[in-house]
């Protein structure tokens, strides 16, 4: 595979064997890397640093979500497992080898292609979304979702239960970045015809509880994320790209008991030297909330970045480089990712023997996570 073709990506390459031409489809491979991108940071080419073990971990979980697709009749572009990534089918896209740019320069129909969209859903209301803020503020009302009061974040949203999905388009390939679409705008943009629309959407409102009912079995909130699509050789519209992980996708957990939270403060107390007054009045704050959620996806960087104030400053054109994240969160956001892989691709033996090191219980390294954010954000991590 090395002679082959290889698209660069931060999160995962996609190495091409053979090339998509005209109407037949190419063959190719998925390969996740331990790289990552937030905020579209571009100085230097990438992230200063990357996860370990986080290329592997997204393989299983990658491999996993595509299977459960496809065992329930939803076509993607899925072929088989392999040792780091997975085989798939590989469609024209937008700006790439002659293929048009300008989707007016698609004709409608048009066969072998990535869909010049994202398709953006919410099933839990993540405690941190632009949606609890539209409802906070009344930009968005939250009856139009099936709440019956304001809610709080964390909660399933009414209507995702009852399948009736509330769903967002973004451009994928302009240029100036994820444009907001009106469902008529995107419907125009995706150069589908009408029966390929609507067998896209109801692709997507089928594999959207699927996905977030498996992660239920498995104690996550699966919050939102985003489908793209693609066109087949036949005409056949079918889901595009990765979905159903913690890259794509945005995963929460309620730590219930807080006895796990209250260990990990004691143990970065003494093992940062921390000022135990200060450590305490964070306990007493977090203590206050009715409910302990975290992140088990990529909103952990995310957060971690927001929190101790570099992306303001990146904005700002203040800062370029971001610092180094601490060691011990960058180890237990590795753990996590790796406990993750293991409940959900029920391949924990795999996981330990490639690692050499035991996967912690997830609620577990979700409760130190949740500990070194909350220090994190209020200025005591190193």
């Amino acid at each position: 595979m090395t002679q082959m073709l290889t698209r660069e990506g931060s999160a995962k390459n996609i190495v091409i064997e053979k090339m998509p031409k005209d109407n037949e489809m190419g063959i190719g491979y998925f390969i996740p890397k331990d790289s990552f991108s937030i905020f579209d940071y571009k100085i230097k080419g990438k992230w200063p640093f990357d996860i370990p073990f986080k290329g592997m971990a997204m393989a299983y979980i990658i491999n996993k979500s595509f299977e459960i697709a496809q065992n329930n009749g939803i076509r993607t572009c899925f072929i088989e497992p392999i040792e780091d990534g997975c085989k798939i089918h590989i469609v024209r896209v937008p700006g790439e080898a002659g293929f048009p740019l300008e989707p007016t320069q698609i004709e409608i129909g048009t066969r072998n292609r990535v869909v010049d969209l994202e398709v953006i859903f919410n099933y839990y209301l993540h405690p941190r979304s632009s949606l609890l803020r539209d409802f906070r503020s009344g930009k968005k009302n939250f009856r139009d979702y099936g709440f019956t009061e304001l809610p709080q974040g964390g909660e399933i949203i009414p209507n995702a239960t009852q399948n009736k999905f509330k769903l967002i388009y973004t451009t994928k390939y302009d240029k100036r970045g994820d444009l907001p679409l009106t469902e008529e705008e995107a419907k125009v943009r995706s150069r589908l015809t009408d029966d390929q629309w609507e067998q896209g959407q109801e692709m997507i409102k089928k594999c959207i509880p699927l996905i977030s009912k498996y992660a239920e079995q498995k104690n996550l909130l699966r919050a939102d994320g985003k489908y793209e699509l693609f066109v087949d050789s036949d005409g056949n519209v079918g889901l595009a790209d990765t979905f159903g992980n913690p890259e794509e996708d945005r995963y929460i957990i309620e730590i219930k008991d807080f006895s796990t939270i209250a260990r990990f403060f004691d143990f970065y107390q003494r093992r940062w030297h921390l000022d135990q007054a200060k450590v305490s009045a964070v306990i007493n704050e977090v203590k206050k909330e009715t409910k302990c959620y975290q992140d088990l996806s990529k909103q952990f960087l995310r957060n971690w970045y927001i929190d101790n104030g570099w992306k303001k400053l990146y904005e700002e054109g203040k800062a370029d480089v971001p610092p180094m994240m601490p060691d011990d969160a960058l180890t237990a956001y590795s753990d996590a990712l790796l406990s993750f892989a293991a409940i959900w691709s029920g391949k924990t033996a795999d996981i330990v023997n490639k690692t050499g090191d035991i996967t912690r219980p997830l609620v577990e390294v979700a409760a130190e996570l949740f500990v070194l954010e909350q220090l994190n954000k209020n200025g005591l991590a190193p």
